[in-house]
């Protein structure tokens, strides 16, 4: 199955006309046989366990690969963007015994949508150069870890959790840094 570990942003407050995921991604894992996604509980469980809850905002809009060619619009982590980096490493380096290294820095961001026709690329054009409103601030509460499976269909890719490890730590637990590898 073709996987990635994620934390969940509620849709609450979202636009309803957003076709944004309900996640932002940590680390893709691609595809994952059955014995490789159960020695992923036990680093993901290690990781929770040691990470406390924490806040982001999230707030504006940007492109991949960049504002002048949009393939994905997202919209950007600005506070507690630090600990969602920090995160996002742990759970990298937890991971790298079972799924191996990934050299793809993690960049935060809440995919809005992707660019695939000639109507989204009107939408992101405008979003871009704020003929269209952005997406209000908004802020969500990281409380768990979730494993998902992916599944790509004609109508886009369908999520579904298959671990899911709530944040346990405290903020003193932080101060011991990102683990080593």
């Amino acid at each position: 199955m073709r996987a990635f570990v994620a934390v969940d942003v509620d849709s609450a407050g979202a636009s309803p006309r957003a076709r944004a995921p309900s996640h932002i991604t940590l680390r893709f894992l691609g595809e994952i046989g059955p014995d490789r996604l159960t020695a992923l509980d036990l680093p993901l469980r290690e990781v929770a366990r040691k990470f406390p809850p924490f806040r982001i905002r999230l707030d504006g809009v940007g492109a991949f690969p960049d504002r002048h060619r949009p393939r994905v619009l997202w919209i950007g982590v600005t506070d507690g963007r630090a600990a969602l980096v920090d995160l996002a490493e742990r759970v990298r380096r937890a991971l790298e015994p079972v799924v191996g290294v990934d050299p793809t820095p993690f960049a935060p961001h809440l995919t809005l949508f992707r660019v695939r026709s000639p109507p989204d690329r009107t939408a992101a054009e405008e979003l871009l150069g704020g003929q269209r409103p952005m997406p209000a601030p908004r802020d969500v509460e990281v409380r768990q870890l979730l494993l998902k499976e992916s599944e790509l269909g004609r109508g886009g890719a369908v999520h579904r959790v298959v671990g899911t490890f709530p944040l346990a730590g405290r903020a003193t637990d932080l101060s011991e840094g990102p683990r080593a590898a």
